[in-house]
Order: structure tokens, then C-alpha cells, then sequence
């Protein structure tokens, strides 16, 4: 399926704490940070590619150029989340799992989408490690 020449990279993101936000501070806060993780998104992946919003909270960028600048662009998005502040929160956290065409030859974009949901929710699980976070309460 996606064996041409093509460079591709595939991210699926995930926003931290959203679910906590509503509870805490309610549905302004929680429409605030799915805003702010979008603007974030189309600020930093745009020039290079597509952002679609999979879910309430879940969001996947398929970036077409400039592949082989993937970690300069990550970067990028990394220090727009890092500076962003809210009317209702100081911060956001964003999980994401990366996917490059040059990993493999895939057979379908399920098995794209799986390997970078993997990789993501690994990303999510030691975000809530280090925090300290138990997402079940």
C-alpha cells in the first residue's frame, strides 16, 4: 500500500488531563485546551502537512515535506505546547507516537494508524508516570 517513493510521517496525538480539566474546571477549560492543542497543531505541522481531528480529544498529522527535518518540527510543536497559557490553565501536554514511511513497508494506513497509537499511548503512559498521575481518578 505505501510503498512509493514518497516520504511520509504519520502522528497520533492525545491530549493529557483532558478528562480531569472537565471535572475539575468544567466544560470553558476543556474546550480551551482541545482549542489551544489544535492552534498549537496548525502552527507547528501545516507548512508540511494535514492535521485531522479523530476525536473528541485525538488528533492525527500526516506530514508530506520536509520529512527529513521530522525532529526540528517536533521540536517546534514541543515549545508552542511548552509556551502556551490559557484563560482557564497555564499549560498543556500533548502525547504523540511517530510513524515514518522509512520504518517499513506498510500494508495499510490501520497499520500505520496501530503503530503510531502505540507508540503514543506508551508516550501517554510515561507522561503519567513522571506526573505522578493516576488517570483513573
Amino acid at each position: 500500500m505505501c510503498t512509493s517513493n514518497t516520504e511520509w510521517a504519520y502522528i497520533s496525538l492525545d491530549l493529557n488531563d483532558l478528562k480531569q480539566t472537565n471535572d475539575l474546571l468544567g466544560p470553558s477549560a476543556r474546550d480551551e485546551l482541545i482549542c489551544a492543542a489544535s492552534n498549537c497543531m496548525k502552527f507547528a505541522f501545516a507548512p508540511y502537512g494535514k492535521i485531522y481531528r479523530i476525536g473528541g480529544d485525538e488528533f492525527v498529522v500526516w506530514i508530506q515535506y520536509s520529512v527529513s527535518n521530522l525532529d526540528s518540527i517536533l521540536q517546534g510543536f514541543n515549545a508552542t505546547i511548552h509556551e502556551w497559557h490559557g484563560k482557564h490553565l497555564n499549560s498543556i501536554s500533548v502525547s504523540y507516537g511517530v510513524v515514518k514511511s522509512s520504518e517499513q513497508d506498510f500494508d495499510s494506513v490501520q497499520e500505520i494508524s496501530k503503530f503510531a497509537d502505540e507508540r503514543m499511548y506508551q508516550n501517554k503512559k510515561d507522561y503519567y508516570t513522571m506526573s505522578c498521575n493516576d488517570r483513573r481518578n
